[in-house]
Parts: C-alpha cells; structure tokens; sequence
C-alpha cells in the first residue's frame, strides 16, 4: 500500500507530458481559500481565453491546519516586506540628511580656519 501510494505521489510530481490541447501544461501557484500554496499544471492557454481545461495537481492536498497557517504566513510576510521597504527608505534619507550635515560642517570649519 504505501509503495503505491508513493508511486502516485512521484508520479503526480512529474510534469505531464501535454495537455488536451496538445501544449506544454504550465506549473502554476493556487492562492486560493482552500488550497494555498498549492501548485498544478494548467494548460498555457488558459490566460488567453483558449482553454482545454486540463488541470492536474502536483502535490498532496494541505491539511486543515495548513490551509489556516498559509495564508497568515503569507499576510504577515507581506506585511514584514513594506516595514523592510520603509524602513530602506528611512534609511535612505537619514543618510542624505547625514551627507548635508557633514558638508555643512566641514564649510563651516574651513571658514573658521580661514579666518
């Protein structure tokens, strides 16, 4: 039993060879509700409103749990890379504001020295 069941698994890995429509299936990221994070081949068409409807999932289904997690993961690292932005920004202009003060005062002690 658990020799098929791996079998299934790795076979469901493998990209399929084509699909109704005779193209290469494309390998795509569900973000849906239910199935976060889980990949599966498509056919290519499918964005340009050709579609054979071929669809074939690459991986195991996520567990309850998961379907839970993901998406929250997924919100709070969202979240953690507009602070990283902003915080780039900052830092940014922190350093402009540091370049003007140090000409500043390196003008105004030359003056001082050529008084």
């Amino acid at each position: 039993m658990e020799a098929s069941s791996s079998t299934s698994s790795s076979l469901r890995r493998r990209a399929p060879f084509r699909c109704y429509c005779a193209e290469k299936p494309v390998l795509v990221v569900s973000w849906t509700p239910d199935n976060p994070d889980r990949r599966f081949y498509g056919c290519p068409n499918y964005w340009v409103g050709r579609k054979c409807k071929f669809f074939q999932w690459r991986d195991d289904e996520i567990c309850e749990r998961g379907k839970v997690l993901i998406p929250e993961q997924r919100q709070w690292i969202i979240k953690l890379e507009a602070e990283v932005a902003r915080c780039y920004k900052r830092e940014k202009f922190y350093t402009v504001v540091l370049a003007f003060l140090l000409v500043i005062c390196g003008i105004c002690l030359f003056n001082c020295m050529d008084s």
